[in-house]
């Protein structure tokens, strides 16, 4: 699985393996395949997500993703996922 951004702004994981947030797992159960969600985490939970390494980071020819996520811990923020469903293994 990983974290990284693609070209399509995808992410694959495997739930459950630690690898994202515990509280953004949690806020995506019960989702099906199309289903929306907008979940917000708190800057709390972003700042201890950032020091376990658990963020999606910005692919390396994604100049403005890059610019935004470091400014993202420059300040007290709150986190926006905006999450479709495009698959379920």
């Amino acid at each position: 699985s990983t974290k990284i951004d693609t070209d399509f702004n995808e992410l694959a994981w495997t739930v459950g393996d630690g690898s994202l947030p515990p509280e953004l797992e949690e806020a995506m159960k019960g989702m099906h395949k199309g289903g929306v969600r907008r979940i917000e985490l708190p800057s709390t939970v972003v700042f201890a997500a950032r020091n376990n390494k658990q963020l999606p980071l910005p692919s390396d020819g994604n100049k403005d993703g890059k610019r935004v996520f470091d400014r993202l811990f420059k300040t007290d923020a709150t986190l926006l996922f905006e999450v479709l469903v495009t698959r379920i293994k």
